[in-house]
């Protein structure tokens, strides 16, 4: 993970050096950024978590769950709209497939015994509009910021679905709300815009849904699960 972070900025950082180096740079797509409506598309890859809360426990030993990130990856569109030199509105939609592996600290016939295992795949349709903040072009390279507000709809939930934890299914929430904070940089080539970024999505509201015993075992001491998730994204307008 922080590795391909470290080659999106070394990558970036080598561009603006080689705009810099020349002695007579050429600038590329010289119009582009004056175009009222842009569209484009983007692939990337996705590393979802999810940060827990806990109720307390009556033995007044905590109670904690493990959920790993797995790599995973997405596709989506954008529509983006030049309403000042430095702002921007953009609309990207997408599908994020994201895959977690939950493990509880307990076995169901055993509760001092090995894990329980739950692999838990979340397919989102995802609908963020944006703000996007945009520094002055240097060359061929435009770093920005932006800040979005998504609604997530997973269409893999099993929230409706009659079995919980204790047939083996691990239910979420249907809808998940999100704030989005994006960083990267625009590269301007011959014929088209490349952009490496690197979003961060914070969930806003509650995406568990307990198990139908009160009591279970899986569920009656956690709080709230919102999803937390970085997304490398490669965009091309």
């Amino acid at each position: 993970m922080k590795h391909i972070i470290g080659l999106i900025i070394l990558f970036s950082t080598f561009v603006q050096y080689s705009s810099f180096a020349q002695d007579k740079p050429i600038e590329n797509l010289k119009t582009e950024d004056f175009r009222r409506l842009r569209f484009g598309y983007y692939i990337d890859f996705n590393f979802v978590g999810a940060k827990m809360e806990y109720l307390p426990t009556p033995t007044g030993t905590p109670f904690r769950i493990n959920v790993k990130q797995k790599p995973s990856f997405g596709v989506g569109l954008l529509a983006d709209y030049r309403i000042h030199e430095f702002i921007n509105i953009r609309f990207h939609p997408g599908v994020a497939f994201v895959e977690r592996e939950i493990n509880f600290p307990f076995s169901e016939e055993d509760l001092s015994k090995a894990l329980v295992n739950r692999n838990v795949k979340s397919n989102y349709v995802r609908f963020p509009i944006g703000i996007k903040f945009n520094a002055r072009r240097i060359r061929n390279v435009r770093p920005y910021l932006m800040v979005s507000f998504s609604t997530n709809i997973n269409i893999s939930s099993e929230e409706n679905n009659s079995e919980d934890n204790e047939s083996g299914t691990f239910r979420m929430k249907e809808r998940m709300n999100a704030w989005e904070f994006a960083i990267g940089t625009e590269i301007y080539l011959p014929y088209f815009k490349f952009t490496p970024s690197v979003h961060g999505v914070f969930a806003l509201n509650n995406e568990l849904v307990p198990d139908k015993n009160p009591t279970s075992i899986y569920t009656q001491y956690i709080s709230t699960m919102r999803s937390r998730g970085v997304f490398l994204r490669f965009t091309f307008e």
